[in-house]
C-alpha cells in the first residue's frame, strides 16, 4: 500500500501418602470442556492490541519502531539488491501450553504447520497459481525457510517442541502464555529461536506477534490459537483450516503490517510497502481467485489485494506476499533479527570439546544452615569423552571458586559433582557455577557452560505471625517453593473464589488427568519459638466429582505436614479426603465447583509439639484422583490465642472487609469498659491504635490508605478479653 513514507510517524502508521483411592479412568467426553462456543468465523489478529500494551509499559516504543523504520527504508534503498539472493534459516521452538487433552495438540499438526510456513515464505504454496496476473510478477518469494529445533538452549538434542500444562482456561493478549509463572512457558533466547506459543486464545482471537524491537526478548515471538494451527488434516478448524494464521502472525514478527493501515478506512494509513494498493479496511471472507475488489481508496480495477497473507481474508485465499513485502523481511533479517542467521538451534552436530553445568543440585528453594556443601550436575555435551574439567563457582557476585574434575563422562552423559563447603549470609543468595577448559581445551560452545540458582539460607526460620492469602499477584509468594514433579497442573493462583479478599491458591484436579500424582507447596522456614503457642489455621473449600457412595469412589487428598530436620523427614499434621475434605452438600458434582465464601470451612491445626522448632518446614500437598478443584486460603501460623474466640468476637463488626484503604469497626460493648484497638500488619507492627476509656464501644474508623495491600489483623482488647479479627487491605 504505496502512500506517505518516512514523513509520517510511526505512531501514525500504525494505530508422604500415597494416593487413598484406587486408579481411576479418565472422564467421558460428556464432561470434557466444551469449546464448540469458541469457534470463530472471522479472523481476529491481536497484533495491534498486544502493541498498544506494550505502548502502555514502555512510552518509548513508538520512538523504536521510527529507528527500526528508518533502519529499514536505508537498507531498502542503500543496501538491497533483489537479485542477490539471500537466503535465511530460522529455528523455530514450538511451545504447546494446554489444558486438557484437546488442546494438547500433536506433533503432526505442529510439523505440518512449520511446512505452511516453509511454502508460503517460499512460494512454494499449492495456490500461489491463484494469484491474478495483475499480481503475478510482484508475487515474492521471501527467501526464508523455518527448521525445528535440534538442539535446546543448553546445547542438548531436542525435538523443537515444549509441552506445558496449565491451569488457565484461557489467554489473551497480555503475554501470561509466555512465562512458567504465569501458567504458560518461558520463551527460549529470541535471539537464537523463533518462539511459537500454541494454546487456548479468549474472544475469539486466533493469534498476534511482537513486532521487532518493540518488547522484551521475554515476549518476543507468536502466539498462534491451537484451533487454527496446522491443517484440515490435522485437525485444523475452517475457514481457518491452512496454516495461514502462522503465516500471516510470523509477517508481523517479521515486521510486516496490515496491508489496509490501520487507518480506520481514511486511506491515510500505509504499510510501508509501495506494490500493495491502498486499501480502506480489512477483508472477510473468501472470493473466487479472479474477483476484483474495489473500495473508496482503491475504487478501481484491479482493486485492492484481498489475496495477501497480510489481510484477513480466510486461510483458503490469502496465498501471496510481494516483492516490496520481501524486501522489508530481508531488511529486518539484516538488521534486528540478524542473530538468528547465526543460531546453533537447527545444528545438531556436536564438537568434541563441550561441557557444562546442567543443573544445581544444591543449594536450591530454602536451606537450614549458613553453611552448605554446593552440588552440582556436570554435563558432557561433546563428542569426545570427558576426562577433566575446571568448575568455576561463586555466591552472589563474590570472587569465582575453582574446583578440577577428573574422570571419564560418555556423550551426553552427567554426573553429580560434590563442591566443597561454602559459607553465606542469612537471606536470598544467587549461587551460580560454570566449566572451563574441558579435556584442557577450549570449550567450543560457552553457551551451555553455565548454571545458576536463587536459595535463601536461614539459620533460624522467620518470627511469627506468618499470613497468606494470596491477595499478591505473585505465585508462589515470596519464600514459598513450589514442586511439581510432573511438570503438569500444580497449585496455581485463582481469582475465581476467595474466602476473603480476591484470590486464593487451588489445584485443577477437575482436569488432572494424572492419578496420585503430588504436588507441594511449601512455606518459607518459620520460627515457632517467637509466639506462645502456635498455631495453624486455613480455609479449605472441595467438593467431590464422584458419587462417594459408589463403588469404586475417589477422592483428591489434602495432606499438611512438617519437618523441623530440614526436610529430612516429614510428619503428617492434617490429611483429609473424600466427605472428610468435603465443606458443601451436595458433596459431589459433574461440573467445576468454584464456591462462594459460605462453602469454605476454617481448619486449626495445634502446633503445641513442635513449640521448639526454631526452623520449622511446612508444606501443603495435593494427592490428585482426577476429580474436583480444591481451595486454600487464609494460612495463618501465629499464637493462638489469637486465634480463639471468645465472647467479645461477637460483638464486633469490620466493614467493608476487604477494604480499598478505609473502614469501619464497630464494637458494643455491654458494659462500659476500657477498650484499645490495634492494627498489626503481617509482620507484627502496629500500624494504628485507637483507644477509649469507659465506653460502650462504638464506630471507629481505620485509615489504611497509605498503608501497603495485604492482611492485617485488628486486635481488640476489652477488660480481660481479646479478639482479633482479620482485615484484607486490596487498595
Amino acid at each position: 500500500m504505496k502512500k506517505r513514507l518516512l514523513s509520517m510517524s510511526v505512531a501514525a502508521l500504525m494505530l508422604s501418602t500415597a494416593s487413598v483411592y484406587a486408579q481411576k479412568p479418565a472422564k467421558n467426553a460428556q464432561q470434557a470442556v466444551d469449546h464448540s462456543k469458541d469457534h470463530v468465523t472471522h479472523r481476529n489478529c491481536g497484533t495491534m492490541d498486544h502493541l498498544d500494551m506494550l505502548r502502555q509499559q514502555n512510552p518509548n516504543v513508538d520512538a523504536q519502531m521510527q529507528q527500526e523504520e528508518q533502519r529499514i527504508q536505508n537498507f531498502i534503498q542503500n543496501d538491497y539488491n533483489p537479485s542477490q539472493r539471500v537466503v535465511y534459516t530460522i529455528p523455530v521452538v514450538f511451545h504447546v501450553v494446554y489444558q486438557n487433552a484437546t488442546e494438547n495438540i500433536g506433533d503432526p499438526a505442529l510439523l505440518a504447520q512449520l511446512q505452511v510456513l516453509n511454502d508460503d515464505f517460499r512460494k512454494l504454496n499449492s495456490d500461489a497459481s491463484l494469484v491474478p496476473s495483475v499480481w503475478q510478477g510482484i508475487a515474492a518469494d521471501c527467501e526464508i525457510n523455518f527448521c525445528l529445533a535440534t538442539t535446546d538452549p543448553q546445547g542438548n538434542p531436542t525435538t523443537g517442541i515444549t509441552r506445558t500444562q496449565t491451569s488457565d482456561a484461557s489467554f489473551s493478549t497480555d503475554d501470561q502464555i509466555k512465562y512458567n509463572a504465569q501458567g504458560g512457558k518461558d520463551a527460549w533466547p529470541a535471539s537464537s529461536y523463533l518462539n511459537i506459543w500454541v494454546g487456548d486464545l479468549s474472544g475469539g482471537l486466533l493469534g498476534y506477534a511482537q513486532f521487532p524491537n518493540t518488547g522484551p526478548a521475554a515476549t518476543d515471538g507468536v502466539v498462534i490459537n491451537y484451533r487454527y494451527t496446522g491443517t484440515t488434516a490435522t485437525g485444523a478448524q475452517p475457514p481457518f483450516d491452512k496454516g495461514r494464521t502462522a503465516t500471516h502472525e510470523v509477517g508481523h514478527w517479521l515486521n510486516l503490517y496490515h496491508i489496509w493501515g490501520d487507518d480506520g478506512g481514511a486511506c491515510s494509513g500505509s504499510d510501508q510497502v509501495a506494490d500493495t494498493p491502498n486499501q480502506a479496511n480489512a477483508t472477510g471472507g473468501c472470493f473466487n481467485a479472479g474477483t476484483v475488489l474495489t473500495d473508496n481508496c482503491a475504487p478501481n480495477a484491479p482493486g485492492y489485494q484481498w489475496q495477501n497473507y497480510m489481510d484477513y481474508t480466510d486461510d483458503a485465499c490469502m496465498y501471496m506476499f510481494t516483492n516490496g513485502q520481501k524486501a522489508r523481511v530481508q531488511a529486518i533479517m539484516a538488521g534486528s533479527r540478524n542473530s538468528l542467521a547465526n543460531s546453533q538451534g537447527c545444528n545438531s552436530s556436536q564438537v568434541p570439546n563441550d561441557a557444562g553445568i546442567f543443573a544445581i543440585v544444591t543449594p536450591t528453594g530454602t536451606i537450614c544452615n549458613t553453611t552448605f556443601t554446593p552440588v552440582v550436575t556436570l554435563k558432557n555435551f561433546g563428542s569426545a569423552n570427558l576426562t577433566a574439567v575446571t568448575i568455576n563457582y561463586r555466591i552472589d557476585n563474590n570472587a569465582n571458586q575453582t574446583y578440577a574434575w577428573a574422570g571419564n563422562l560418555g556423550t551426553n552423559a552427567t554426573v553429580n559433582v560434590t563442591l566443597p563447603s561454602m559459607n553465606t549470609s542469612a537471606g536470598a543468595h544467587t549461587f551460580t557455577a560454570f566449566t572451563t577448559s574441558p579435556n584442557n581445551q577450549a570449550d567450543a560452545n560457552a553457551g551451555n557452560d553455565q548454571a545458576a540458582g536463587s536459595f535463601t539460607a536461614n539459620a533460624n526460620g522467620q518470627n511469627l505471625p506468618l499470613t497468606e492469602g494470596f491477595e499478591g499477584t505473585t505465585f508462589p509468594p515470596a519464600g514459598w517453593t513450589l514442586t511439581n514433579p510432573d511438570a503438569a497442573t500444580t497449585w496455581a493462583r485463582t481469582t475465581q473464589a476467595a474466602k476473603t479478599g480476591v484470590a486464593s491458591a487451588y489445584m485443577d484436579n477437575l482436569n488432572y488427568n494424572a492419578n496420585g500424582e503430588r504436588d507441594f507447596l511449601m512455606l518459607p522456614g518459620l520460627n515457632l519459638t517467637s509466639v506462645t503457642n502456635p498455631v495453624m489455621t486455613f480455609q479449605v473449600a472441595y467438593q467431590l466429582y464422584t458419587d462417594p457412595n459408589s463403588n469404586p469412589n475417589y477422592s483428591d487428598t489434602l495432606i499438611v505436614q512438617i519437618s523441623t530436620d530440614c526436610g529430612a523427614t516429614w510428619t503428617n499434621l492434617y490429611l483429609k479426603y473424600g466427605t472428610q475434605l468435603t465443606t458443601i452438600v451436595p458433596t459431589f458434582s459433574t461440573n467445576e465447583f468454584v464456591p462462594t465464601q459460605s462453602q469454605w470451612r476454617l481448619e486449626t491445626v495445634s502446633l503445641t509439639s513442635y513449640s521448639s522448632a526454631t526452623n520449622a518446614m511446612f508444606r501443603f500437598i495435593n494427592s490428585t484422583q482426577y476429580e474436583n478443584q480444591l481451595y486454600v486460603d487464609d494460612i495463618n501460623i501465629m499464637n493462638s490465642t489469637d486465634v480463639s474466640e471468645s465472647p467479645l468476637a461477637n460483638t464486633i463488626n469490620l466493614f467493608p472487609n476487604p477494604t480499598q484503604g478505609s473502614t469501619t469497626i464497630n464494637v458494643a460493648l455491654l458494659n462500659r469498659q476500657d477498650l484499645n484497638i490495634q492494627v498489626v500488619n503481617a509482620l507484627g507492627q502496629t500500624v494504628q491504635t485507637i483507644s477509649e476509656n469507659n465506653t460502650y464501644g462504638g464506630n471507629y474508623t481505620l485509615d489504611l490508605s497509605n498503608a501497603p495491600a495485604g492482611v492485617y489483623f485488628v486486635e481488640v482488647t476489652s477488660g480481660n478479653e481479646k479478639a482479633v479479627k482479620r482485615l484484607v487491605v486490596t487498595h
